[in-house]
């Protein structure tokens, strides 16, 4: 059955059947097929489901979930990642970063990446990757969600 949506601000705030009230005061009412429902976005005659709400960040991942998650991610290779976990080679974007260090932070640096058996979100070191690799903070929560799920 046909149903007239109330939008407010580009989404649907309520639904009234085709044969209720047609004005509401300040609303704007679209009528729709009946596929609508409360919550989804209007926009340019359209109406789409809302995107969906992103899982909490991990805040800690093992190493074969981080190594796994850079490589889905194009971050590094897969072979990168596969010597990463057996051996704990550094990934050549990870070494570059390690190398633009304070010499002091270097050492530790390489330690954690080599040898850690997880990855910490809140570590000083991934916020440093994230700025040389010019990532943003949703950008790294992703690959934590990523990781997360592996």
């Amino acid at each position: 059955m046909p149903r007239y949506h109330v939008v407010e601000a580009g989404r649907v705030v309520n639904t009234i059947l085709a044969d209720g009230p047609n004005s509401l005061p300040g609303a704007l009412l679209v009528l729709d097929n009946g596929t609508a429902e409360i919550g989804w976005v209007y926009d340019d005659g359209v109406f789409s489901p809302p995107s969906p709400t992103p899982g909490p960040v991990p805040a800690v991942v093992s190493d074969r979930q981080f190594f796994h998650a850079l490589a889905i991610s194009s971050l590094i290779t897969e072979a990168e990642a596969l010597a990463a976990v057996r051996t704990g080679d550094i990934p050549t974007a990870l070494q570059v970063v390690i190398d633009a260090l304070p010499e002091p932070e270097r050492f530790p640096a390489t330690m954690l990446v080599s040898g850690a058996v997880e990855f910490r979100r809140d570590h000083l070191l991934v916020e440093a990757v994230r700025l040389a690799r010019g990532m943003t903070v949703s950008e790294v929560d992703d690959l934590f969600r990523l990781a997360g799920g592996l």
